[in-house]
């Protein structure tokens, strides 16, 4: 057995250097024990990067078998809109233990608009209420920076890293705006395993992840029919991607993120094929 991965591997290396970046067209094969073939997608994956400009930072996690593999997953960068998952994942968690209502409204002042980035409140916000729910909706579809500004001031940034704490979440610090591919990765685990807050409002979060405005990575060449729920995050020289890739038969979390990036839409092409290439481990 350990010859035939041997062997195994090496294939995969000399296709790799024959067709470059094309991961997508990578033959499948069959391995052996899983923690064995994760070690070999590691190797393969790793290979592939090394002629990819740009830094990569990966975090998988297989959500039926428990198996996982990281490269770089606990380099602290930059978070950029990765870090409105803590901010929502901290209300909804309120509003699984009634302390907060997410019907609740906030009235979008003219001081609250975050004239950058995404979204439609820094255009047509002002004057107008939305309900907590709204604006989750909003800075998860559309990763509406002044939704996620105003539900942070109404939740309070310290004890949203408070809470990040409480989840384990060890590199992301709120005010310096930083992360790591791990603790994307877990973030996400806890709230699709429901541990953040309840059934019905697990699921509401997860719909306003799936179909975003964003849908140029993760999602690019993995079939319609499969479930993505993710969130994208862009700042100067980074290209960001974590999500949870629900094929039925063996859904798994990916978090891409990335640094020192000169071409956006080559490292978006780039994160498409390490999620095909993942997806395509037992299709």
């Amino acid at each position: 057995m350990v010859k035939k991965l041997i062997i195994a591997l090496v294939i995969y290396s000399i296709v790799l250097l024959f067709v470059g970046r094309q991961l997508s067209f990578l033959p499948q094969i069959k391995f052996g024990p899983k923690t064995q073939a994760e070690d070999i997608r590691k190797n393969v994956l790793e290979k592939f990067l090394k002629e990819e400009k740009g830094s990569y930072s990966i975090y998988y996690k297989d959500l039926s078998t428990g198996q996982e593999f990281g490269i770089n997953e606990n380099k602290v960068l930059t978070a950029g809109s990765l870090n409105k998952l803590l901010i929502i994942s901290y209300l909804y968690n309120l509003a699984s233990d009634n302390k907060i209502n997410l019907e609740d409204k906030i009235t979008i002042q003219k001081k609250d608009i975050q004239d950058y980035g995404t979204g439609s409140l820094r255009y047509t916000g002002v004057g107008k209420p939305y309900t907590l729910k709204t604006l989750t909706q909003l800075a998860l579809e559309q990763s509406d920076n002044t939704a996620a500004y105003v539900l942070s001031i109404r939740l309070g940034e310290d004890k949203i890293q408070e809470y990040g704490k409480k989840l384990g979440l060890t590199s992301t610090n709120m005010s310096n705006n930083k992360t790591s591919a791990y603790d994307m990765g877990k973030i996400l685990e806890l709230i699709y395993s429901k541990k953040i807050t309840s059934d019905s409002l697990t699921a509401e979060l997860l719909d306003f992840m799936r179909d975003t405005d964003f849908e140029d990575r993760l999602v690019r060449d993995i079939p319609s029919s499969v479930a993505i729920y993710h969130k994208a995050a862009d700042s100067t020289n980074m290209v960001h991607d974590v999500g949870i890739i629900n094929d039925e038969k063996s859904p798994f979390i990916l978090a891409v993120l990335t640094s020192d990036i000169k071409d956006e839409e080559e490292a978006k092409k780039t994160i498409g094929k390490i999620a095909k290439f993942i997806y395509d481990r037992g299709n």
